[in-house]
């Protein structure tokens, strides 16, 4: 009996633990790089299934970017794209883009059906099948989400998942990005 105890005590403990980890300060989720490096130029397919050049330093009238890197068979991935549609919907005003690059190697117009399925309908999708941008700025897994800057530095780099749409977190990436 007072081992029962015991055991609720400690998964209480526990429990009280993961919550506190769970909400921390949003600054520490997308700190800024110290080492930033330009987001590279490479040609990869948009929606249309057509061949593109990813430049994000093209003089646009852009205050940034926020690109997440994704695959279907990822399932958080599966679980923050309705979230980094509410974001994308908080940053138009601030003429900062969402955007999402598939690294599957699934057909486009599959992951276009998934991305549907999914709630990310708004948002403008890119594909890089050989995985060219991932490799290059030597991301490691996904989901992966970086900032880029109007100068197409890549500013803060956040690996797994997150709520990209809660107010510290939209903050935190208006004050890396300005």
């Amino acid at each position: 009996m007072h081992t029962s105890k015991f055991n609720k005590k400690i998964l209480l403990l526990l429990l009280y633990f993961l919550i506190l980890s769970n909400n921390t300060v949003a600054g520490e989720y997308i700190a800024k790089l110290t080492d930033q490096i330009q987001f590279p130029t490479f040609t990869v397919f948009d929606s249309n299934e057509k061949p593109t050049i990813l430049k994000l330093n093209d003089g646009s009238n852009k205050n940034g970017y926020v690109v997440n890197f994704w695959a279907t068979w990822c399932v958080p991935c599966k679980k923050e794209l309705p979230d980094l549609s509410l974001l994308d919907q908080k940053l138009e005003k601030y003429k900062i883009d969402v955007l999402t690059i598939s690294i599957d190697k699934k057909n486009i117009k599959d992951q276009i059906i998934f991305l549907k399925k999914n709630g990310a309908t708004n948002l403008t999708h890119y594909f890089d099948k050989k995985m060219d941008i991932f490799k290059a700025i030597k991301l490691r897994g996904v989901p992966t989400t970086i900032l880029v800057d109007r100068t197409g530095l890549i500013v803060s780099k956040h690996e797994g998942i997150l709520k990209w749409s809660e107010d510290l977190i939209v903050k935190e990436i208006l004050k890396l990005l300005n």
